[in-house]
């Protein structure tokens, strides 16, 4: 996702949520599809007031069918490479009215944006 052109990422219809104002995302990862949702929740929240991205753990993946089966796949580079897909594509859309909070291994610490 890193090399790809922005303008390639899919919009969501427009469905306004009126009174979501606070949004956790755990395992934020550097797919796509994360990218569009988290785009989508910015463009389409008028009330949003904080948005979490909680990168640790990214690693961790459950299977595709409907069993509870979940590994934890060491995967270092991938928490890095969440924080830089943030910094790439949601930190600009982020309105001033909404605090951005950044959870990840790479920064050690909770961001503030």
């Amino acid at each position: 996702l890193l090399l790809e052109d922005r303008s390639q990422l899919r919009q969501m219809s427009g469905y306004c949520h009126h009174k979501l104002q606070t949004v956790k995302i755990s395992r934020f990862c550097s797919s796509k599809s994360m990218v569009e949702l988290t785009s989508h929740i910015l463009e389409n929240s008028v009330s949003l007031r904080c948005l979490t991205l909680d990168t640790t753990n990214c690693g961790f993946r459950c299977s595709g069918d409907r069993s509870t089966r979940c590994s934890c796949l060491v995967r270092p580079w991938e928490d890095d490479e969440a924080v830089l897909v943030i910094e790439k594509y949601i930190k600009g859309k982020v309105p001033s009215t909404v605090k951005l909070m950044l959870w990840s291994h790479a920064a050690s610490v909770m961001t503030f944006y």
